[in-house]
C-alpha cells in the first residue's frame, strides 16, 4: 500500500449510489424517474387490464399522470421548504 494514501482514502473514492449523484449525470439524476415510471406503468397495466386494446395509450396516460403528480409534489415541497418554513419564527 502506498504510504502517501490515508488508510480509508481508497474507500472514499468509490461511488456511493444512495448518497452521491451519478458522475456526469450529477445534475440530471432526476431524469432517471422517466424510465422507472414507464416500467412501473407497463407492469401495472399488464397485470390489471383484461384486454390489450388501447394498452399503450393507457400506459402513456398512467406515465404522464404519475410524472405530473410527482412534479407537482416536488414543486409544493420546494415552495414549502424555501418559502413557508423560513417565515416561521422561533420565539
Amino acid at each position: 500500500m502506498n504510504a502517501n494514501l490515508e488508510p480509508n482514502s481508497i474507500l472514499l473514492q468509490a461511488w456511493i449510489p444512495l448518497l452521491e449523484p451519478i458522475g456526469d449525470l450529477g445534475s440530471y439524476w432526476w431524469l432517471l424517474m422517466l424510465p422507472l415510471v414507464l416500467g412501473i406503468s407497463i407492469a401495472y397495466r399488464a397485470t390489471h387490464d383484461e384486454s390489450l386494446d388501447r394498452f399503450w395509450y393507457r400506459v402513456f396516460m398512467f406515465t404522464t399522470k404519475s410524472i405530473i403528480a410527482m412534479g407537482s409534489l416536488a414543486a409544493a415541497l420546494y415552495l414549502f421548504v424555501y418559502l413557508v418554513i423560513p417565515m416561521l419564527r422561533v420565539v
